[in-house]
């Protein structure tokens, strides 16, 4: 075994030492950045929980926890007028049909296990990609043939061709 010198013995000690301060100021950094982003989610937590159980009632006119009787309830006169035009003239709101066939163009139908149509809205200027059941609008895809497309628009319905 070699002897070291008391000049090599205090060069140890001193490296030893170095050694010890660095990982105790790497730890007392990694302890303060814990220590800042256990802060940063306590803050995020507590505005959560103000969020949900402060703030619940945003439109304060409007209180959520009144109940109204059925019997409180009665309907505006406007309200009632309007409902029996409507049943003296259920058509009065439709377009006519020829307006509908003239803004939509048929592009194409996609066959398949279930087929689709390609159907352009020129007044949006937008193309629709629908299957069976869709909605554009008030219509709503009746049937989807080879070459055609029926529509139901309020009980009638429209046939657009390729």
């Amino acid at each position: 075994m070699i002897e070291l010198t008391p000049e090599g013995k205090l060069l140890n000690l001193i490296r030893k030492s170095q050694h010890k301060f660095k990982l105790n100021k790497d730890l007392k950094i990694f302890t303060k950045i814990n220590i800042i982003l256990i802060a940063v989610i306590i803050v995020i937590f507590t505005v959560f929980l103000l969020d949900m159980f402060i703030f619940k009632n945003k439109n304060p006119e409007i209180p959520q926890n009144v109940l109204i009787k059925e019997s409180e309830v009665q309907p505006v006169k406007e309200d009632i007028q309007e409902d029996v035009d409507m049943v003296k003239e259920p058509h009065r709101n439709m377009v006519p049909i020829q307006d509908i066939r003239a803004n939509l163009n048929l592009l194409g139908i996609v066959t398949g296990d279930n087929n689709q149509a390609i159907i352009e809205d020129k007044n949006l200027k937008k193309t629709f990609f629908l299957y069976k059941g869709d909605n554009l609008g008030e219509l709503k895809v009746y049937e989807i043939k080879n070459n055609a497309v029926i529509l139901d628009y309020k009980g009638e319905k429209i046939e657009l061709s390729i």
